[in-house]
């Protein structure tokens, strides 16, 4: 719903581009947004972004949105960001998960920028989500390619690992690919996993952790976070770790709260020094 000083704005910012003040008009519609959700205001903010070429900042804004699929008018404006962004293989990914037909075409960038893309991502010590997202524009036997190069590579931050693998999934690929899990070579088939958050070994393990830290739910939410970084550490062969999940759930929690992770102490360590690398 657009509230009355919403489109207020709204009619600011039409004033500001006609009188090719861009600046201003983005900074009006952003003002907008701030005042509350708007589908109006995220669609037209979206549209000034491309305009000024901000187009990655429209990719932001509209994967905020949760209606993402299901509103017509924000899943065109979706597509058209992802073909202004050339994120061809999100589209790719979007079609394999949604059966959805694209409102706008994607294409990858030519051949001479996907190679800078991969030699640029190569160097980055620590790429950002921004800079990971640079390679939705490669076409798919690039990233392919690349991705397996990157989950062998043992100085890959786990976090782009995890991402990465998720990514594969999404794609539905059938054939196998090699990642490193705490140093050791193993193979996964990417159409036959699931998403870390959706592994019923993850979700068993949460619900354990949940059950324990009930009645301290101040605590709960750190508790998480290292249930994550673990579980994150040991995706996509977490069944090959972990054979008990409420056993190994409780080993968590007695790993957090008092140093010792039973049966499970060594690995935890292991993974705690592989995050520290």
């Amino acid at each position: 719903m657009t509230s009355l000083s919403q489109k207020n704005l709204i009619n600011l910012a039409k004033r500001n581009e006609a009188s090719g003040d861009m600046v201003q008009a983005i900074q009006n519609l952003e003002e907008a947004l701030r005042d509350g959700h708007s589908d109006e205001v995220v669609l037209n903010l979206c549209e000034l972004y491309i305009k000024n070429k901000q187009s990655y900042s429209a990719y932001e804004l509209i994967k905020e949105e949760k209606d993402l699929f299901t509103n017509s008018k924000i899943f065109a404006e979706y597509s058209k960001i992802l073909r202004k962004n050339n994120f061809f293989i999100e589209a790719l990914e979007v079609k394999n998960i949604t059966d959805y037909e694209l409102p706008c075409s994607v294409e990858p960038v030519n051949s001479t920028a996907q190679q800078k893309i991969m030699v640029t991502f190569k160097q980055k010590a620590k790429p950002t989500k921004s800079d990971y997202e640079q390679l939705f524009k490669l076409n798919l036997p690039n990233f392919k390619n690349f991705a397996q190069s990157l989950l062998l590579d043992p100085s890959l931050n786990f976090a782009i690992r995890l991402v990465l693998i998720e990514d594969l999934f999404r794609l539905g690929l059938q054939e196998t690919f090699r990642v490193l899990v705490l140093g050791q070579e193993e193979q996964f088939i990417p159409q036959k996993i699931n998403l870390l958050e959706k592994d019923p070994v993850y979700r068993e393990v949460v619900s354990g952790i949940g059950s324990r830290y009930y009645h301290k739910p101040n605590q709960l939410p750190a508790v998480l976070g290292e249930v994550n970084l673990i579980l994150g550490n040991l995706y996509p062969k977490l069944n090959k770790y972990v054979d008990d999940p409420d056993s190994f759930a409780s080993d968590i929690a007695s790993y957090i709260d008092n140093h010792d992770g039973r049966s499970n102490q060594k690995l935890f360590e292991k993974i705690d020094n592989n995050i520290s690398e």
